[in-house]
């Protein structure tokens, strides 16, 4: 036996020989590399198939590991799919969007998605990996695992990272729910229900829009400018109703205190002013038992006798505030009329002109923030009215170019801007139901109701005119209707021979139609 064995091997030298010692080593490493090259490519393939988690398991021979991640992967994707198709995805994610708890769910689990999608990954490399490889061969194996790795838990770190900021951002700007409403107003807010449709019951909410010129280099707080948002919650059709923050003898409603100083109105000459109203109440609390905002209270109140309507809630936005949403949004297009002084004014205690620091160009241009702030608000060589109507053109053109790509890109640097600069009324919990007036809003449309000086004085209001104006923007007449021959109410007509007067006719128009 041991001699066959002998022989055998002396055969298997002698052949070898015959071959030639260069040939036989001249085999070797193309052998060991055709091996290599083979387990390589198997490895790249196993690495990227558990791109789909569980799906380079399951290639390995892990049945149940992989199956199950397999099974839960795709049933997460048809859901995700049959949303879409469904048309509910958009409506999900912004239900979702408005719900603190539900967000901080929804990070957890991207987190533990994230997780567990990278040990898969990790673990299918691990057991994927060629064998007798070199060194240098191991490090490039293991280099591209990490990669591999690291791009999928990017995604769910991403998301987390996104849901609790928006978490944070609800909480932050919802947790009053109305603190900043007056006694007088509690019980008067037309707040939306439960059913299926929670604005069943309510058929027109009207949001007061601020923006405040406070800041660190200001005394007290002055509303640069004062939109009333009157929605139908049945169309979503809108009417923003624009108010000159120079306009005099405003009324105070019946139970504010101010009243009792001002029975006829604001009135003392170019000091009492709609926009000093705010001051006014905040130079008299005590007389505002039990209200830790006299000011906002006295403005929404004043407003709201004004045009006629109960002002349901409020939205202050301040300078810094309104910049910073304008640069996180990329910039606004916008048609500049003429040459916009940036500065100018007087100063407000000494009357002392102040400098012009440059100028917004005449053109159509992409404004930055500090540009849209002063196109929107600059009174040099301007009056109300003109501020008025760029302050609707500057509405209008956020509306029409707001690109939810580039907000979500930016909503950290958004989110903080909101936080930092934004106040509001809207209650936490009635935040789903306001996603659905949102939504009716967009399909509605706005419109823009202009008060100029061909139809109103500034320093002679007419309130009862202003306010039929109101009323006829917000429940505009049928076509057969508006013209008939209107017949005088008794309240307006003091003899029957006298001339009806002539009233400028005032139409909402498109808010796009004011740049």
């Amino acid at each position: 036996m041991t001699q066959g064995v002998v022989r055998s091997g002396s055969r298997a030298f002698r052949h070898r020989s015959a071959r030639g010692p260069r040939a036989w080593a001249a085999t070797r490493p193309a052998a060991r590399h055709a091996i290599r090259s083979k387990g390589g490519l198997r490895f790249i393939a196993v690495s990227l198939l558990s791109l789909i988690p569980g799906a380079g398991l399951l290639a390995l021979g892990r049945r149940v590991v992989g199956g199950l991640l397999l099974f839960v992967t795709l049933a997460a994707a048809g859901l995700a799919v049959f949303a879409v198709v469904a048309g509910q995805a958009r409506d999900r994610a912004l239900a979702l969007a408005v719900r603190p708890n539900a967000l901080l769910v929804a990070a957890g689990i991207a987190v533990l998605a994230a997780l567990v999608w990278a040990v898969s990954v990790a673990v299918t490399g691990w057991l994927g990996r060629p064998r007798q490889t070199r060194r240098s061969q191991r490090v490039l194996a293991t280099a591209f695992v990490a990669v591999l790795t690291l791009a999928v838990a990017a995604p769910g770190a991403f998301a987390a990272r996104y849901a609790l900021i928006q978490r944070d951002v609800v909480q932050s700007l919802f947790a009053g729910g109305g603190a900043g409403v007056g006694p007088a107003l509690h019980g008067a807010v037309a707040a939306p229900g439960q059913a299926s449709d929670p604005w069943k019951d309510t058929p027109r909410v009207n949001v007061l829009l601020l923006g405040s010129d406070a800041g660190a280099d200001r005394t007290g707080v002055r509303t640069d400018s004062m939109i009333v948002a009157s929605i139908d919650t049945k169309t979503g059709r809108t009417v923003l109703l624009g108010l000159p923050r120079s306009l005099q003898k405003v009324p105070f409603p019946a139970d504010n205190p101010l009243r009792q100083i001002w029975p006829n109105g604001f009135n003392c000459g170019d000091q009492c002013l709609l926009n000093a109203v705010w001051e006014q109440a905040e130079q008299h609390k005590e007389l505002f038992k039990g209200d830790p905002h006299p000011g906002l209270t006295t403005t929404r109140g004043v407003i709201g006798e004004v045009l006629g309507l109960r002002i349901d809630y409020y939205t202050i936005l301040d300078l810094d505030g309104f910049s910073g949403l304008v640069d996180a949004m990329g910039g606004v297009v916008v048609n500049v009329p003429r040459e916009i002084p940036i500065g100018g004014g007087h100063n407000l205690k000494t009357g002392a002109p102040l400098p012009i620091h440059g100028y917004v160009h005449k053109g159509r241009h992409r404004l930055d923030g500090r540009e849209a702030l002063w196109f929107a608000r600059s009174r040099e060589g301007s009056d109300d009215y003109d501020r008025m109507r760029r302050q609707r053109c500057m509405v209008g053109a956020l509306l029409d170019q707001s690109n939810p790509v580039k907000l979500f890109a930016s909503y950290p640097r958004l989110a903080q801007v909101l936080k930092d600069n934004l106040q509001t009324d809207v209650p936490r919990s009635d935040l789903a139901a306001w996603v659905t007036l949102v939504e009716r809003v967009q399909r509605g449309g706005i419109v823009s109701l202009p008060f100029t000086n061909d139809v109103i004085s500034t320093v002679h209001p007419d309130f009862g005119a202003i306010r039929r104006y109101v009323a006829e923007s917000l429940n505009p007449p049928p076509a057969s209707a508006a013209t008939a021959t209107p017949t005088p109410s008794p309240s307006t007509t003091r003899k029957a021979t006298s001339k009806p007067k002539v009233v400028k006719k005032v139409q909402a128009e498109s808010i796009s139609s004011t740049c």
